[in-house]
């Protein structure tokens, strides 16, 4: 029977009775689960915090303030005596004021004109952008890495299908030889080397039972489970390549690429900034408004209804204007310039990277899917000839170490298939995150 045939009939057998967890459930159940997206979707909820906290220094703030004073050991002032009818040239000493008061009062601050704020207004909307485009970029490599963890996953339990298969197979022909060579039809030789390739296909089985073991707990990290939690997966590599194969590739549209929108914000943020340094030379105007009430007495009853109450109210307006900082403000701007240029050169290097890369993915792809092709057509053959080269033995026409090598290019033509089908569905998501249009719905 074909052996390509027999890995997807016991590949479906394994996933059988199984909570089934395809390719696609299991990325939506990273984009849920997984802690650095979670922390990417909370630095967009701190950058709205953020931009409601530079709103608000605009906005007029408000504060309360309240004092009690008891100076038990008052201070003494020294008055010339000929004011309260004494000798000139002689001082009383005199206290004014009461032992203890009490001031109560409200103070309202309102930022009449001030360039920075209007600079920072902007500075906090692109700050939200930002937040919003490194949650899609981190969602992106988070279904890149559950693409590679799952397929890695799936690889591995591919590559333990064909070694069961191999040494099911490996046994049978040892335990025939065996019994040819005792009654003395083949030499020790053919036996000894079927039980080398017998013992070579068990220490395959074993490491790949612990890589496939090691490749689920990546994949269980990737989608935020616990290591020890159940995890059965439904999509095999063959459907995969399928469904790949039957897709067709979207064109690339660099504005919506978001490397390419985060490199464009990072020119909007340093432009801000040299925004921000012109208008720290424009005049600041801000308004006060503060009043309040005093109270004074010799003991501390604040609260009896004869307590007299002053009060006070004042109001007034504040204009700050840069006059001369020694050339600092014109050191900053050229900074700001400069940083500007820097930002707009790498937004340009970003995008001949991309349409690059594009070039290189669509080309990789491209080798990929013949690859398949290539490597399904050699395990076709490596199959014929290990089965031709199996009767050959068993009829004496080759020796042992000649099938051995035989099935060692057998199980070469295998690997190389399954990793064939392994880098195209990577190389796909790949393709496919590059090109496709960006959501933001954070």
């Amino acid at each position: 029977m074909n052996r390509i045939v027999t890995l997807t009939a016991l590949l479906f057998v394994f996933a059988v009775n199984a909570q089934e967890l395809d390719l696609n459930g299991a990325i939506q159940l990273a984009k849920t689960n997984n802690r650095n997206l979670q922390n990417a979707n909370s630095d967009i909820k701190i950058a709205r915090q953020k931009r409601l906290e530079t709103i608000a220094t605009g906005l007029p703030q408000i504060s309360f303030s309240a004092n009690y004073n008891n100076a038990f050991e008052q201070p003494v002032s020294l008055v010339p005596g000929q004011y309260f009818g004494g000798v000139a040239g002689e001082y009383s000493a005199v206290t004014f004021g009461t032992s203890q008061s009490v001031s109560a009062g409200l103070m309202l601050d309102q930022t009449i004109f001030d360039g920075t704020y209007l600079v920072g207004l902007q500075a906090s909307e692109i700050y939200l952008r930002i937040s919003q485009q490194a949650y899609v970029k981190t969602e992106q490599a988070v279904e890149q890495a559950t693409v590679e963890a799952y397929v890695n996953t799936i690889l591995a339990k591919a590559q333990l299908v064909f070694i069961t298969q191999n040494l099911t197979l490996a046994e049978n022909n040892l335990k025939e030889a065996q019994q040819v060579f005792e009654n003395g039809f083949i030499e020790e030789e053919n036996v000894q080397q079927l039980q080398l390739a017998v013992a070579t296909l068990v220490s395959s089985l074993n490491y790949a039972k612990q890589m496939h073991a090691v490749a689920k707990n990546v994949l269980r990290f990737v989608m935020g489970m616990d290591l020890d939690e159940p995890l059965k997966l439904s999509s095999s590599l063959e459907g995969l390549v399928l469904e790949m194969q039957n897709t067709a590739d979207s064109p690339l549209s660099l504005a919506e690429n978001i490397d390419y929108q985060m490199a464009k914000n990072d020119v909007r943020s340093k432009e801000l900034l040299l925004k921000l340094e012109r208008f720290k030379a424009l005049p600041a105007i801000k308004a006060f408004l503060s009043g309040g009430y005093d109270g004074f007495g010799e003991d501390f009853n604040f609260a009896r209804p004869s307590q007299e109450w002053y009060g006070r109210a004042i109001m007034g307006v504040n204009l700050s204007v840069p006059v001369f900082s020694s050339f600092q403000s014109k050191a900053n701007r050229q900074q700001a310039k400069l940083a500007l240029d820097q930002s707009k050169n790498q937004a340009q290097n970003i995008a001949q990277d991309i349409l690059l890369e594009e070039s290189r993915m669509r080309n990789t792809v491209q080798f990929q899917l013949e690859n398949i092709q290539t490597t399904s057509e050699s395990l076709k053959l490596a199959e014929d000839i290990a089965r031709k080269n199996e009767i050959k033995f068993k009829e004496g026409l080759i020796s042992g170490f000649t099938l051995r090598q035989i099935q060692t290019q057998l199980y070469e033509a295998q690997n190389n298939y399954l990793n064939a089908m392994q880098q195209l569905v990577i190389s796909k998501t790949k393709l496919s995150l590059l090109v496709n249009p960006v959501t933001q719905t954070k």
